[in-house]
């Protein structure tokens, strides 16, 4: 007797258990943690007054068609691309978005984009821009200061990116009435937990 009435009791509590687990045939079960396909990364805020910042412009950062100067990506003093504009005299701090991709800022002309420059990667030229300047290495999260001691236009790219098929150049305008140019679309999210991104893989708001 005292074996049968473990039986019914283990029975019953096998019921019990299947009932509540199955969450009836409607389908009212909770679903799996990560069943939505990913998360993603917050969209990034941009730069802080009185900075260019910079990253791969098959990024985030994106790309835009300035109705000035044509293509260019990879700089921004705001969210996304665009040309760059201060006053003469203005000193601006050049920051690496990109969390661990070495980038640098070299002035390659005064007149043009050319087809092949001279792409250094290290330091010349000192803290002022001007014809010749080369900011040298900033890594990922790294920032440097330059001054924008005299008006002019200057044609800018990344030694380790501007010969890229999607090229890191820009423009800067030192000029008193200069002003940046219109910004590049923001890039989709990339989903499965890609964060913001553009699809080149990185992770993260700039890449």
């Amino acid at each position: 007797m005292h074996k049968t009435r473990i039986a019914v009791f283990s029975l019953a509590a096998l019921a019990l258990s299947l009932a509540a687990c199955g969450g009836g045939a409607s389908g009212g079960g909770s679903s799996l943690p990560g069943s939505t396909g990913g998360t993603t990364s917050s969209p990034p805020t941009g730069v802080s007054s009185l900075t260019i910042g910079f990253a791969l412009p098959d990024g985030t950062i994106g790309v835009v068609n300035d109705p000035t100067f044509g293509t260019v990506g990879g700089y921004t003093q705001n969210v996304y691309s665009q040309t760059i504009a201060f006053p003469p005299g203005t000193v601006v701090t050049i920051r690496n978005l990109s969390s661990a991709t070495d980038h640098t800022l070299n002035v390659l002309s005064t007149t043009g984009f050319p087809a092949a420059p001279s792409l250094p990667t290290t330091a010349s030229g000192g803290t002022t821009l001007a014809a010749g300047y080369t900011s040298g290495t900033i890594h990922g999260g790294q920032s440097a200061s330059v001054t924008l001691a005299t008006a002019g236009t200057y044609y800018i790219g990344c030694a380790y990116h501007y010969m890229d098929a999607i090229s890191m150049r820009d423009v800067i305008q030192v000029s008193a009435n200069a002003a940046p140019g219109p910004q590049a679309t923001p890039q989709p999210t990339t989903p499965g937990g890609g964060g913001f991104g553009g699809g080149n893989g990185c992770q993260g708001p700039y890449c």
